[in-house]
């Protein structure tokens, strides 16, 4: 441990020395010095201002949370903001389907092994970039109040795996000063919800189905407009939906962005 990365009585992350990218998970495919450019199934090197809500980070303090490899910390932390990293930590539950039958031994060797080289994959990046980001892990649903206060948090593609993704937003909500930034995928199949009326409803749909059994399937696709709601009812009054392009498995896919603006006072408690 340096003296850039302190423990911050046990809220953060040591980093760790890591240089081999086969050890590596890379969500995101990104540039580093010393590596050239790094292969992720999401490539936002080209869309990252529109995936960010075009935000204006400088000065301000900002939260990733759902990190995996890094990719938005260290784009926000180059746009000025001074970043806490969150994700899951190794001793929480995934959100998995609780398929009948599923045996979670069968495969959670796999899975922290998986998360494992996620995290290599930040360190390696952290360090290839000299970032100053800190990384801080635990449940989605309680991310702790030490972490903040901070001025805007960001959730990338994250509350689609996500059970109760309410209760995630509201963890975060409550350590948030100024702006939520939720950023998600729009499937062709759901693409008719930007057009549906508020009066219609405020649609979540869930995508496991009982006969498919994956393991790690995601739980919901969310009209924006439901995202929107959330916010309100968390105190972000104000809001704002674009909608724009990115590469996914090397497929341009829809995705929207809600940035929702606080209008009413933090609730710590909520």
């Amino acid at each position: 441990m340096d003296a850039a990365h302190p423990r911050g009585d046990g809220l953060y992350a040591v980093p760790r020395p890591v240089t081999d990218l086969g050890s590596c998970v890379f969500h995101h495919a990104i540039d580093l010095p010393g590596y050239g450019a790094v292969p992720g199934g999401w490539d936002l090197r080209a869309g990252i201002v529109d995936y960010l809500g075009h935000v204006a980070f400088a000065g301000k303090r900002a939260l990733d949370v759902g990190t995996t490899s890094g990719f938005l910390s260290f784009a926000m932390e180059a746009a000025g903001a001074e970043v806490v990293s969150y994700d899951l930590a190794q001793s929480e539950p995934w959100d998995v389907v609780p398929f009948p039958g599923l045996d979670r031994g069968d495969f959670e060797g796999e899975l922290r092994n998986h998360l494992d080289r996620i995290e290599d994959a930040y360190w390696l990046s952290h360090a290839a970039l000299g970032s100053r980001a800190r990384l801080a892990r635990g449940s989605f649903y309680a991310i702790p109040l030490a972490l903040g206060p901070v001025d805007v948090a960001v959730f990338g593609t994250t509350l689609v795996r996500m059970r109760d993704p309410f209760s995630v937003l509201q963890s975060a909500a409550r350590l948030t000063r100024e702006t939520l930034v939720v950023t998600e995928i729009l499937p062709r199949p759901y693409r008719f919800v930007r057009y549906l009326r508020r009066r219609v409803g405020l649609p979540m749909f869930l995508l496991p189905r009982a006969a498919s059994r994956a393991r790690f399937e995601a739980w919901w696709v969310f009209a924006p407009a439901t995202i929107q709601e959330f916010l309100r009812i968390l105190g972000f009054g104000e809001s704002a939906v674009t909608y724009h392009h990115q590469l996914v498995l090397g497929r341009r896919q829809l995705c929207y962005t809600v940035v929702g603006r606080r209008t009413e006072p933090t609730n710590p408690r909520g």
